[in-house]
């Protein structure tokens, strides 16, 4: 135990992210949380943004939306360039993960029509498993599920031999919920491409703990939540990816006037805008999208890297 001591406080002198500790609110020094999988902690500068939306709501009412109504954009730029390997206008916050995966499961499953299979895993999250459950069960699809290592996680072989030219989509987690095992997104997406088929990556527990290369991988679609790693509080949005190319293409499920052209023009019939936001549905959340704001802007400031090289060394996460 003492050698173990030591070593913990030679990493911690040592630890450049260390300074970041005295960004977040931290009322029990004695304290050691190990939750940040499931909820992230306080940002300072969260609670001091949130007052000040609070008395902006309060002095500017309806005018307040000059600058709100971007504010999914913003959040979703971001975390773009500074916790996921993306270009801007590849990312918007919105709606929650649960609803994000299934617009985007619908979409990409209506982007081949020809093709009747949906490829998981059994060691996914379960709300992903139930909605595509529920979407087989709708549209008269096969749901595949592989067969996963709990500890290991998903291996690249074991999608390779579910996939054939019927599958039209494959959606597994990057980062195993319960054993934290790091998928290789590259090799699967790859295999994926090979017959055909789209890819949507559950982004929850991977951003802001490990790399997320989306763009060099070739993903598809992802999807992710702001409150864990990304700190954004309870119940705050969650975002989604769609690589560029990908955007004209693919029409989502709720047709909502965020996602319209011409927004307020108030028109009859629904006319999607070509870019990211046709993947928005309501109003966003503007308590929630600032909170996610300022937790996405301290992850990019101490770096994904850095943080992604902490936890390697910690151990808690492995790749297969």
């Amino acid at each position: 135990m003492t050698d173990f001591l030591a070593r913990a406080r030679e990493l911690d002198a040592a630890d450049m992210l260390a300074p970041f500790r005295e960004r977040f609110v931290i009322p029990d020094e004695h304290l050691v949380y190990l939750d940040g999988n499931s909820l992230g902690r306080l940002p300072r500068s969260t609670r001091e943004r949130l007052h000040l939306a609070i008395e902006e709501w309060g002095g500017d009412l309806i005018r307040g939306w000059d600058r709100w109504i971007t504010l999914s954009r913003e959040v979703g730029d971001v975390l773009a360039g500074g916790v996921l390997e993306a270009e801007p206008g590849e990312v918007v916050l919105s709606d929650s993960t649960s609803v994000n995966l299934y617009k985007l499961a619908v979409a990409a499953c209506a982007a081949r029509p020809d093709r009747h299979v949906i490829v998981t895993d059994d060691d996914n999250f379960p709300s992903d498993r139930y909605i595509f459950q529920g979407l087989a069960e709708e549209r008269g699809l096969d749901l595949r599920v592989v067969k996963t290592d709990i500890d290991l996680g998903i291996s690249v072989e074991a999608v390779r031999e579910a996939l054939d030219e019927d599958v039209a989509l494959v959606s597994l987690s990057h980062v195993a919920y319960r054993s934290g095992a790091v998928a290789d997104m590259a090799a699967v997406t790859a295999a994926a491409h090979e017959v055909g088929a789209l890819v949507l990556w559950d982004l929850s527990h991977s951003a802001g703990a490990v790399r997320v290369p989306l763009r060099s991988a070739g993903v598809d679609l992802a999807v992710g939540c702001t409150y864990k790693h990304l700190n954004a509080g309870p119940g705050a949005p969650a975002f989604l990816y769609v690589r560029a190319d990908l955007q004209p293409e693919l029409r989502q499920p709720i047709w909502g006037w965020f996602g319209q052209r011409d927004q307020f023009d108030m028109g009859a019939e629904y006319d999607p805008v070509a870019s990211i936001d046709r993947f928005q549905v309501g109003t966003p959340p503007v308590l929630g999208a600032y909170a996610a704001l300022e937790g996405a802007r301290i992850t990019a400031e101490a770096g994904i890297g850095a943080i992604a090289e902490k936890g390697r060394r910690s151990g808690r996460t492995r790749s297969r």
